[in-house]
């Protein structure tokens, strides 16, 4: 999997640095044609445009993928965070197989895409499904992050007072696991695992058992009533507010 070239503005003064795509035509073919000689390979398996540009055509971005298909270079591609209209425009172009977003238990807003993906039958590849690790559990009112190494520090539910705001759904993710002989962060993932059979969640971690116990969540199976009952209670409890990415 390879994303197209974005870069961080570090001269902006805010945290998260701002992300600046650039989707030019010549940009992707030179991004692809870097990617190709580092990795040593002839193909991308996966290609994402990482995040919409607003100076390129999505129509643009679709057809120079087309060709970089054609040509054997990418096998298949997908938008990250792109609107459902962009979604359908580059798709009218050239069939995506994936589209990546920000979702989690905490984050949500992006279900209102199901529909559409599930008709074009493009998969979601779920990103930042622990909500940035607070649905892991391991955090609490006393848990400190270095403001000028980890973005966390400035995430609202990072907030000595998120906990207070989100005891309820900690205490849902806690006693489901409980009930599934599992922990908070593989209920967390099985949750969307059972939701569709086309999401894909993307955890990320520094620690291998970490990534051990998140893969575990592929073997924890959640009825679609109990999926339902969670997803009522989710949309009825209160929380604090989340992380929803850089403008």
């Amino acid at each position: 999997m390879k994303e197209q070239i974005i870069r961080f503005d570090k001269e902006s003064g805010r945290v998260p640095y701002p992300l600046l795509p650039d989707s030019r035509p010549e940009t992707i073919r030179r991004s692809v044609e870097g990617s190709l000689r580092r990795l040593r390979t002839d193909y991308i398996d996966l290609y994402y445009q990482h995040r919409p540009d607003p100076n390129v055509p999505i129509e643009d971005v679709a057809g120079t993928v087309r060709d970089l298909i054609k040509e054997g270079k990418v096998l298949y591609w997908g938008l990250s965070e792109a609107s459902e209209e962009d979604i359908r425009r580059a798709n009218a172009v050239c069939p995506l197989t994936a589209v990546q977003d920000r979702y989690s238990m905490m984050a949500r807003w992006h279900e209102a895409l199901f529909p559409m993906l599930e008709k074009l039958g493009i998969g979601l590849v779920a990103f930042s499904p622990l909500a940035n690790g607070l649905l892991s559990d391991r955090y609490n009112a006393a848990s400190h992050f270095d403001a000028g190494t980890d973005y966390r520090a400035g995430m609202p539910q990072f907030q000595p007072d998120s906990y207070d705001k989100n005891r309820e759904l900690l205490q849902l993710i806690r006693y489901i696991a409980s009930e599934k002989n599992a922990t908070p962060a593989q209920i967390s993932l099985a949750w969307m695992l059972c939701k569709k059979p086309w999401i894909v969640p993307i955890p990320g971690t520094r620690k291998p058992d970490r990534l051990q116990e998140n893969a575990g969540a592929a073997d924890i199976t959640l009825s679609e009533e109990e999926v339902k009952q969670i997803d009522q209670a989710l949309d009825a409890m209160p929380m604090s507010g989340v992380f929803g990415g850089t403008k």
